[in-house]
């Protein structure tokens, strides 16, 4: 009793739009770099701080992905939040799971080329939920990664 699936394959990356924006909600409320930091070449003002020139300063994907300014219901999961449009209309680095100028991440490109084609198989193949009253608990090492995530897989 074996199942048909449809072999998904790189030219399918333009047809899964909706599975990238799963994949950037999901970084977005779990980048994998949590935090960061960096250092001021030059003295600034930001938001009324003076920076003064080598101070070391911290950025934070986990905590600007949930500012309310930019993202409403921010603790909430919408892939929604990454139409076309809505992109369009958020600030650039509102959003930066893999870093952003100098230091993007390198991997990014093929990590947002593979992953959609991975969850495509998988949802294709097989049904994934969280168990009732489980939740997610981030454990910020030097990646973002859940403390255990019991899931019930079954076979579609």
């Amino acid at each position: 009793m074996g199942h048909s699936f449809e072999l998904i394959a790189f030219d399918d990356i333009a047809h899964l739009s909706y599975t990238r924006m799963v994949l950037d909600e999901a970084l977005r409320l779990y980048p994998p770099a949590w935090s960061f930091s960096r250092r001021a070449i030059a003295a600034d003002t930001i938001g009324g701080y003076h920076i003064p020139a080598g101070s070391a300063i911290l950025l934070s994907p986990y905590t600007m992905h949930r500012h309310p300014v930019f993202w409403r219901d921010p603790d909430q999961f919408d892939p929604e939040r990454f139409t076309e449009t809505a992109r369009k209309e958020r600030p650039r680095y509102a959003y930066y799971p893999f870093g952003g100028g100098q230091h993007y991440c390198m991997g990014a490109t093929f990590a947002m080329l593979e992953a959609p084609l991975v969850v495509a198989m998988m949802a294709q193949r097989f049904r994934m939920e969280l168990p009732a009253g489980a939740t997610v608990r981030p454990n910020p090492l030097v990646t973002l990664r859940p403390h255990a995530l019991p899931m019930l897989v079954q076979p579609n």
